[in-house]
């Protein structure tokens, strides 16, 4: 069993499970909902563990995050690659309607290469200061701008952009030992204490929001941001190299609510 938890966290099944949820909550009216929270999940499958690959070719993983892969690197791959072609086949049959749609998924899925991939000194992530908002602006696109684009419907805008923020700071968290210190994350700037202070923070506007603006409905968003913000209180008690998974359950949360509201 924790084998297999380990599998699922360390492959992102976790994060696409959570985030497949994530976006029939959001898009619960629409016919073809499904199919894109299905095309969202593998190609969060599809990219990250291509990433985890070529880190894997540099060697730039953090020494219990490489021996785990080397000892699954053929079944990551083939998830990777499966994911991938699950990914095309899902935009192709029913997303793939304009030109404008073909270019920014192509701005998308070229920045997601570079994101890793070093053209000269650096990669895309290793640019001061811009790792977190290269992939805020990419979920932002794919969670509220393309389905606006698809469907004609904008959800949540600001709750999404205040959730979203929150979730990717611990990502950078777990981080801070193994990324160079020449890429100024918002943790190697800030520290870890500052870092749970900004979560916070962000909860606490998110909160501040509902309320303010009433919105309906409004209960789903309230209860993932006082998940986030009791979290922000229990980070000593729980394992470093795992707060990032129960960050990343608000996604589940706030989908849940949402699909059943």
């Amino acid at each position: 069993m924790r084998k297999a938890m380990e599998y699922a966290i360390r492959s992102h099944l976790h994060l696409a499970i959570f985030s497949f949820v994530y976006v029939l909550g959001l898009y619960k009216g629409n016919l073809y909902t499904a199919y894109y929270a299905l095309m969202f999940a593998f190609g969060i499958l599809s990219i990250y563990n291509f990433h985890r690959l070529w880190k894997l070719k540099r060697g730039d993983l953090p020494d219990v995050v490489l021996k785990w892969l080397v000892a699954n690197k053929v079944s990551i791959a083939s998830l990777s690659i499966v994911s991938l072609f699950l990914t095309i086949y899902l935009y192709l049959s029913y997303f793939a309607q304009n030109y404008l749609i073909h270019l920014l998924c192509a701005v998308c899925l070229l920045i997601s290469i570079l994101y890793v991939y070093r053209l000269r000194r650096y990669s895309l992530r290793e640019i001061p200061y811009i790792k977190i908002f290269l992939v805020l602006g990419i979920w932002y696109f794919l969670l509220h701008i393309m389905p606006y684009m698809l469907f004609n419907s904008v959800v949540y805008p600001v709750e999404g952009l205040i959730l979203l923020f929150a979730i990717l700071i611990p990502s950078d968290m777990k981080d801070i030992d193994y990324d160079p210190k020449e890429m100024k994350t918002i943790p190697q700037m800030i520290g870890t204490n500052n870092s749970l202070k900004l979560m916070r923070l962000l909860s606490v506007i998110g909160i501040c929001y509902l309320i303010i603006a009433q919105n309906e409905p409004a209960l789903p968003w309230l209860c993932g941001f006082s998940y986030l913000l009791v979290l922000t209180f229990l980070h000593s008690k729980i394992q470093k190299d795992y707060y990032f998974v129960w960050i990343d359950a608000s996604f589940l949360i706030v989908g849940v609510g949402l699909f059943f509201y």
